[in-house]
């Protein structure tokens, strides 16, 4: 058996610290930090007006639906908005990766209905936030989905 004296033993378990250390240091260097979105601290000073906006639409008799087949999207939105000009953007957030967010303008068919193909779109879970102006009142909405 190998007799090892105190000190080359203090030595091994302080090298292991710093050895320790410096890996943690590296690896959180290298990890990256996504913010929600680039201009993070502005939206938040504007949160009361996103607040008014979903009160409005949490007002509406009827709800944005959506349903998702094979190769589509298809949003339902209320039939009180048929004729109207409604404008605005949907927003696909994918909390994991930023990279994989998708946005689309809102241009309903005769039926107030939006329609957007999935190819554009990664498999997985999505933030949908829709904010949309119809004379002059806007309105936001935003669910939970998942593509399959």
């Amino acid at each position: 058996m190998i007799n090892i004296s105190w000190g080359t033993k203090i030595a091994v378990l302080y090298s292991s610290f710093v050895l320790m250390i410096g890996v943690m240091v590296y690896v959180c260097v290298n990890q990256q930090v996504d913010l929600v979105s680039d201009d993070y601290y502005e939206r938040e000073l504007a949160f009361q007006d996103k607040i008014n906006e979903m009160n409005n639409a949490n007002a509406l008799s009827e709800k944005i639906t959506h349903t998702i087949s094979a190769s589509e999207i298809q949003l339902q939105f209320p039939s009180l908005f048929k004729g109207q000009k409604v404008q605005g953007e949907i927003y696909f957030f994918r909390p994991s990766d930023k990279s994989k967010d998708f946005k689309s303008t809102i241009n309903l068919n005769n039926n107030t209905q939006k329609i957007i193909a999935l190819n554009n779109l990664y498999k997985g879970m999505y933030k949908l936030q829709i904010n949309w102006t119809v004379t002059e009142k806007k309105y936001f909405s935003e669910e939970v989905i998942v593509i399959p």
